[in-house]
């Protein structure tokens, strides 16, 4: 196997990794893998020869259980007696024993076993029966035998197949694959591919003194292969390139459809005539030319001097780089497109590192100054009473520094922890570390509604616009004997704007950061205020004389807008005593149907008698008459909604006339 060269860790989770070394003409390369990296390899190795030589294939073993890749093969090693269990399986194999001086050849007809006496002891003695030439057998004592040689190239195929996939099942999960390659001397062989990796994580220390403050910089780094990194050249990339699992390894079958044969009866084959002359097409370079079938037409191609036109001699004072590019120029033409990755970064580790298998490292990454100040930052939401010891760093290392925790010492002093974020060169970030119980922080709340400040009338609505106000005091305490530089963290609201507040140094997407001292032993306040706006609508067809005097009284209207106003609700009055009328008439119709029918019913209980003959006529003349209010009723019904469809249509004219919008 070649040595690992080169590991490039990603932090999605996949790990490049690069091995170099040389080989001697035609030479086959093994590398193992687990059964689950097997996708990640097939899709993305790499295999170059830098010195001009030919990568033939590579093979890989099969998905397939132990019991499916032997199931075509006869022969099976035995657990015990192994020589003498193979023997017996290969009858009829040709096979070559040297006994003592000699070679005897023969087909191997069986295995014998005899008891033999030696001394007090039986032992089973075994003997292998050869037929050899002239059609003669002859026994040979296993034990005896220096070297029993396969002469059938088959069987030693099968036997070594066979001794291949065994030893590789005792491999636990790894898959061997190997590499073929073809070509002459020495020569330096690269391979590359990706498999999933541990993702690698940083730490790092703030070590904090008025003379030159430090951070340091640590990536912790898993090894969990079942393979040392020697002396490797490491690398730790941040960001999120485009990475997925293909199953490029079990096989696929497509499903083809059966065509039966039409049966026909057989004829005879046609007879075509010999052509005389046969023109070549122009290949290889040759012009089309004539040429007799009588001649003798044959090409050849040298592959060591095609190679040697396509690529060129690759001579010993090409760089690695340029020896690379060369071999990909000779396996493939592509032709590729660069794009910048803004947020994917690396560190390139300087020195070589080491990390045994199934271990972790620690490997620094980072040791520089860098520009801070000491603060303290108060947030509601992390703690009530107290605000948080802190520091502003500003990322002057030059590097991207990745997210991580972060544990901050002062002279030797631990004084906590924090999370540090993936931070670009010169971005910033508060790094809360410890609380600060020296200083003690109150809140008092308070809000109220303010006066309409401003008045739109428009599409018959009027709408009052005031401000809500709301009030956030922060009594602060500092008890302790030094000045503090206090960040105050505030919670905004969505849609309310600051009033009668200093500005915010800063804002983030939740909080607005603002920046003043306290002094040590003092006590001092910051008022955040803030307001919105909100509004009330009413309709002006449901506005009273009552409403439209107050409106007149606080000035929301003017005289001439009041005046219009007046009018408005003098149709609204008009129209709702229309209304009234309509149900007074509808009320009279409603009395006359009831009494009608009261009358309808003392008719019918009336005799022939002359009493009832009279009171008959006096129960019909009051129908008729009752008949008479009924049309004056309902003509007076359709007179007031007219009117009122009139009055209505005339109001909504006004009210579309109306527009006006003032401050107060």
């Amino acid at each position: 196997m070649l040595p690992l060269q080169k590991v490039v860790l990603f932090k999605h989770g996949v790990g490049h990794f690069e091995r170099e070394g040389q080989i001697s003409g035609n030479a086959s390369i093994d590398l193992y893998f687990r059964a689950s990296e097997m996708n990640d390899v097939l899709k993305s190795l790499t295999v170059l020869d830098l010195n001009g030589g030919l990568i033939t294939s590579i093979s890989y073993e099969s998905t397939l259980p132990i019991e499916e890749q032997l199931k075509d093969i006869a022969i099976r090693l035995p657990e015990h007696n192994a020589l003498t269990g193979l023997l017996s399986q290969v009858q009829g194999a040709r096979v070559a024993v040297e006994i003592g001086q000699q070679t005897v050849k023969g087909m191997v007809t069986g295995i014998e076993t005899v008891k033999r006496q030696m001394g007090e002891m039986v032992l089973d003695c075994s003997y292998l029966s050869l037929l050899i030439e002239g059609g003669a057998l002859q026994s040979f004592d296993v034990m005896a035998a220096k070297q029993i040689t396969l002469l059938d190239d088959n069987l030693k195929k099968d036997l070594q197949h066979l001794l291949d996939v065994l030893i590789a099942a005792k491999k636990k999960d790894l898959k061997k694959l190997t590499v073929f390659l073809k070509g002459d001397g020495e020569r330096t062989i690269n391979i590359s591919y990706i498999v999933a990796a541990p993702v690698w994580k940083t730490a790092y220390r703030l070590l904090l003194s008025e003379e030159a403050p430090l951070i340091q910089g640590w990536a912790v780094v898993d090894n969990t292969q079942d393979e040392d990194w020697e002396n490797v050249s490491l690398s730790l990339v941040a960001g999120l390139p485009v990475s997925f699992i293909h199953d490029l390894y079990s096989p696929r079958y497509q499903k083809r459809p059966e065509v039966k044969v039409k049966e026909e009866a057989a004829y005879a084959p046609p007879q075509s005539e010999k052509a005389v002359r046969v023109r070549a097409m122009n290949c290889v370079g040759m012009a089309a030319e004539d040429i007799s079938l009588d001649d003798d037409l044959e090409l050849s191609l040298d592959d060591d001097v095609d190679f040697e036109m396509a690529v060129g001699a690759a001579p010993q004072t090409l760089s690695k780089a340029e020896l690379k590019k060369a071999a990909r120029e000779h396996s493939i033409s592509v032709k590729t497109r660069t794009v910048d990755v803004e947020y994917l970064f690396q560190y390139e580790i300087e020195n070589p590192v080491t990390v045994r298998r199934q271990q972790s490292a620690l490997v620094p990454i980072l040791q520089t100054g860098f520009s801070g100040e000491r603060v303290v930052v108060y947030n509601a939401d992390v703690r009530y009473s107290n605000p948080m010891s802190a520091l502003l760093f500003k990322n002057t290392t030059g590097l991207t520094l990745e997210s991580g925790p972060l544990t901050v010492f002062e002279d030797d002093a631990y004084l906590g922890e924090a999370m540090l974020d993936t931070l670009k060169p010169d971005d910033e970030q508060f790094v809360s570390f410890s609380v600060e119980l020296g200083c003690v922080v109150s809140l008092d709340h308070r809000s109220h509604d303010e006066a309409v400040h401003q008045v739109s009338i428009r599409r018959g609505h009027m709408v009052l616009s005031y401000f809500e106000m709301a009030y956030k005091t922060y009594v602060i305490n500092n008890k302790t004997e030094r000045d503090l530089d206090f960040v105050l963290e505030y919670r905004f609201n969505q849609g309310w704007e600051l009033v009668e507040t200093p500005a915010p140094v800063e804002s983030t997407e939740h909080f607005y950061r603002f920046r003043f001292d306290v002094p040590a032993k003092t006590v001092e306040e910051f008022t955040v205020r803030e307001r919105i706006v909100r509004s009330t609508r009413h309709f002006l067809k449901d506005t009273s004389r009552s409403t439209l005097s107050m409106w007149f009284e606080r000035k929301y209207v003017d005289n001439k807008t009041w005046r219009t106003l007046e009018a408005v609700v003098q149709l609204t009055e008009k129209i709702s005593q229309i209304q009234r009328d309509i149900k007074d008439k509808e009320y009279t119709i409603n009395a006359v149907f009831k009494n009608q029918e009261r009358v309808r019913e003392n008719l019918q209980a009336l005799g022939n008698t002359k009493d009832e003959q009279g009171l008959r006529e006096l129960y019909i003349a009051k129908l008729a008459s009752e008949e008479e209010t009924l049309d004056q009723s309902q003509a007076d019904i359709e007179t007031l909604k007219a009117e009122k469809e009139k009055t209505e249509s005339h109001l909504n004219t006004q009210l579309k006339g109306i527009e006006f919008e003032a401050s107060i």
